[in-house]
């Protein structure tokens, strides 16, 4: 039995994105498929609370700091988190992409992507200068240094002065959308379902998910389809009111429903025409694989990890090409071309299970255990 203990103080459920589901499926995938692994959960109580419903069977360990912001996040991590992770564990996993300066012995960390090097202006002054030596020192601390894609692995390989023996992948897995549909979507979701054909779009808004872009191809496209309506989901980010205001501005059929249920979002992965997701900046793109367990269309942005998610299943489009997008919107994949996609898509996303997931973090843990 490997005890692993898991760093979740920077986890601040409904404000860190994709991160978040990004770690509960990891834990998930641990908990269901890893049982010689003994997992330490150590966070606020927002945080456990977030993953509990992911796992079982585990040891918990709760900060009596209620929310924390970055700044006092650190301070944390170098008091209450260094008393009481003690040498009993094998392996310290920090999924949040930093390493406290503090931690000692045997650890991992998850680095997501590299966005505030790459691209430091999606970020505020503060945040620059934190990420701009957090990142590099936890890259230089960590025994193991995981990412969700071949393409943020690559990345962190050609940034660092790294042996690729250190870095490893480990990608998430899709759920399966509910095909049944046996539970009707709220009021509000309902309306916009029977107004017209719809296109999908979950991300948070910020910046870099491209809404301004899509927006613009969506208000071209609607002159040509005026009864086609676009569905943005996902958690309200930084750049939110900026997004509200662009979208108003493009068209009265954009509609922002910020979070949704999960019975909403199931029916718009199986009631929707396609999904649309032109982020400029992706270190992986769950969506991509839920759509297509969902036998859904995508058209997915040509860059950084998104042609590696979708897996040669889906339609690849410049993400400053409004009048590309806008032609994909109105031209969607209809009759032999859809089946096509929908079988090949399916297939994609057998290739990421909650089996793999399991198997590539254990693998990260026992580089050092072995």
């Amino acid at each position: 039995m490997q005890n692993i203990g898991i760093n979740l103080l920077w986890l601040r459920p409904g404000e860190v994105g994709g991160t978040e589901t990004y770690i509960r499926r990891v834990l998930r995938s641990l908990s269901d498929h890893s049982p010689e692994l003994r997992l330490h959960l150590f966070g606020t109580p927002a945080a456990l609370e977030a993953v509990r419903p992911a796992v079982r069977g585990v040891e918990e360990y709760i900060t009596a700091a209620g929310d924390l912001p970055p700044a006092k996040r650190v301070v944390v991590e170098r008091t209450w988190l260094r008393s009481v992770m003690g040498p009993g564990l094998d392996v310290v996993h920090h999924p949040g992409g930093t390493v406290p300066f503090s931690s000692s012995g045997r650890s991992v960390v998850t680095i997501h992507d590299l966005q505030p090097l790459d691209d430091p202006s999606n970020f505020s002054a503060v945040k620059r200068r934190f990420m701009a030596k957090a990142i590099p020192s936890a890259v230089a601390q960590a025994d193991v240094v995981a990412t969700p894609s071949n393409w943020v692995r690559e990345r962190v390989l050609d940034r660092f002065d790294i042996a690729e023996e250190r870095v490893v992948t480990v990608s998430a897995f899709a759920l399966a959308p509910d095909l049944s549909v046996e539970t009707e979507p709220s009021p509000r979701l309902a309306a916009i379902l029977q107004r017209g054909p719809v296109l999908f779009y979950p991300a948070m808004t910020m910046r870099h998910k491209n809404h301004a872009m899509l927006f613009q191809a969506f208000a071209e496209a609607s002159r040509h389809e005026p009864e086609l309506q676009l569905v943005c989901v996902g958690a309200i980010g930084r750049d939110h009111d900026d997004i509200r205001g662009k979208a108003a501005a493009a068209s009265p059929q954009i509609h922002l429903l910020g979070h949704v249920s999960r019975v909403d979002l199931d029916a718009l992965y199986v009631r929707s025409e396609a999904l649309v997701f032109p982020s400029s900046y992706e270190g992986f793109g769950l969506p991509i694989l839920e759509a297509q367990h969902a036998e859904l269309p995508v058209v997915a942005s040509s860059t950084t990890a998104l042609p590696e998610v979708v897996g040669g299943a889906g339609e690849l489009l410049d993400p400053h090409d409004p009048s590309a997008w806008a032609h994909a919107m109105v031209h969607r994949v209809r009759g032999e071309e859809r089946a096509r996609r929908i079988a090949a898509g399916r297939e994609n996303a057998s290739r990421y299970s909650p089996e793999t997931t399991a198997a590539q973090q254990r693998s990260a843990y026992e580089r050092l255990t072995a």
